[in-house]
C-alpha cells in the first residue's frame, strides 16, 4: 500500500514538472532605403502557447514596434516642407502610418512612430513595405531583415 501511494505521489510530482506553456520571444530589425529616405523597424513580439484544463490549445500574441524614418539629405532641404505622410505595411499583420503638417520650417529629419497590439504577430519571412509622400513627391521601398532573434522557453504548471 505504501508503494502504491509513493508511486501516485511521484507521478503527481513529475506531471507538475512537465511544461504546459511555451513562450516564444521574437526580436526583429528591418532596414532599407530609397533615393531620399531610409527607414528602420524595430519589432518585438511575445507568443504564448498553452493548454487549458481540458487540454485545449490557447494562443496569445503581443507586439510592439518603433518605426524610424530619416531623410537622407540635409535638414535645410526640408525647411519648406508643408506635409509629410508615410505608411509601412508589416507583412500580413498590420500597418502603421503618420501624417504631419508643418506651419513653421522643419528643423528635424528623423520622424518616429511607436505602437503595438495583441493578436497575430509578424513572422521572420514577412517583408515591410514603406511609402513616403511629401509635398507632391512619392517614394516607396522595402525593408530587409538585418537581425532576427527568436527565443523559446517552456514553463511548468506554476503560473
Amino acid at each position: 500500500m505504501k508503494n502504491i501511494l509513493l508511486i501516485f505521489l511521484l507521478v503527481g510530482l513529475l506531471s507538475a514538472c512537465i511544461p504546459n506553456k511555451e513562450v516564444i520571444n521574437h526580436s526583429f530589425l528591418y532596414k532599407g532605403e530609397g533615393k531620399e529616405w531610409k527607414a528602420e523597424l524595430e519589432y518585438e513580439a511575445k507568443e504564448v502557447w498553452e493548454k487549458d484544463k481540458e487540454g485545449v490549445n490557447i494562443y496569445s500574441g503581443k507586439d510592439n514596434y518603433i518605426f524610424t524614418l530619416t531623410y537622407k539629405g540635409e535638414v535645410k532641404e526640408l525647411a519648406s516642407l508643408n506635409k509629410l505622410s508615410y505608411t509601412f505595411k508589416r507583412g500580413t499583420t498590420g500597418e502603421g502610418s503618420s501624417t504631419q503638417t508643418f506651419d513653421e520650417p522643419v528643423t528635424q529629419k528623423i520622424f518616429t512612430s511607436k505602437g503595438g497590439g495583441t493578436g497575430a504577430i509578424m513572422r521572420e519571412d514577412e517583408s515591410v513595405h514603406v511609402e513616403v509622400k511629401w509635398d507632391g513627391k512619392k517614394e516607396a521601398f522595402e525593408l530587409a531583415e538585418k537581425d532576427l532573434k527568436t527565443i523559446h522557453s517552456k514553463v511548468g504548471t506554476d503560473k
